[in-house]
């Protein structure tokens, strides 16, 4: 088959089971498998109770009861996943990433070019974590993800130094060749129109120029959007559901942006954001 069908996804926050059902939902409506899903961040697989201490933000957040059910949903996984961090991740799991602990299910990069599991020529960047001006660089004597790691589980660095990318890591995105057809960041290359105040230029919009992707997919904002910069088109993805709609099954519209990969016209389409409104706007709010 010529056509392969991607899924990506905006940010989970650890709800892997709701995931699971909208992915098989995706499946149902499309009338074949996914081949290939893509995720850009804060997917939160935090299988084991420990990692919970390595979240990012307030004590409320931890919920190490919650791993019991992400490991039962992570076992219902079927489909390849490549993926970047968000800023609330397992980062003990990530920063020091070893594939064997995911069950072998996941593909992981701090940054730089994504595997997958697609044939072709399908080019793929991503970088993950979000911007901090005074975090540009690691702490002093790290060098590297797996030594910030350590002086983290120390006491000598604070959990939220793992949430940033790096000036090297901007570096190396920029030493790719140009025109990927898929470019993955956490944060929004732009300012969102909601946000009414000052926000500095971002390193992201830097990349995005530099590059010139096809598509730009992103998240962390919790709300869908297409724009267009140059000639890219961005996609920011929704979160899967809001805290007051856990229970009830719901997706929030635009939580994932479908494409299909055309192998021998070496081709990414975009189909469109799942799930729809009926109406055809672009909200938080779950249907």
């Amino acid at each position: 088959m010529n056509t392969h069908l991607i899924v990506v996804i905006g940010d989970t926050h650890a709800q892997i089971g709701l995931a699971v059902e909208g992915l098989e939902k995706i499946e149902k409506e499309q009338g074949r498998p996914i081949d290939q899903v893509f995720s850009v961040g804060d997917f939160g697989l935090f299988l084991d109770e420990e990692d919970w201490a390595f979240l990012t933000g307030p004590s409320k957040y931890r919920k190490p009861e919650e791993s019991p059910k992400i490991r039962e949903a992570w076992k219902r996984w079927r489909w390849p996943l490549s993926a970047i961090a968000g800023n609330h991740e397992p980062f003990n799991r990530l920063r020091d990433f070893q594939v064997n602990h995911f069950g072998g299910k996941l593909s992981y990069i701090d940054a730089g070019k994504l595997s997958h599991g697609l044939p072709g020529n399908l080019r793929v960047y991503g970088i993950g974590g979000i911007y901090h001006p005074q975090a540009l660089n690691f702490e002093k004597g790290a060098k590297s993800w797996p030594k910030c790691l350590s002086l983290v589980k120390a006491g000598k660095a604070s959990r939220s130094d793992l949430t940033y990318y790096k000036e090297e890591e901007l570096d190396l995105m920029k030493s790719l060749p140009n025109h990927p057809q898929l470019l993955l960041m956490h944060d929004w290359p732009k300012v969102p129109e909601r946000v009414g105040f000052a926000y500095p230029r971002r390193p992201e919009a830097e990349l995005v120029e530099k590059l010139e992707p096809e598509f730009v997919c992103c998240g962390h904002h919790h709300e869908a959007a297409r724009f267009r910069m140059g000639q890219t088109e961005v996609r920011a993805l929704s979160i899967v559901t809001t805290p007051a709609l856990w229970m009830t099954g719901r997706i929030c519209p635009g939580w994932a942006c479908l494409f299909e990969w055309d192998v021998a016209k070496g081709a990414l389409k975009e189909v469109g954001f799942w799930p729809n409104r009926p109406d055809g706007q672009l909200s938080s709010r779950p249907i």
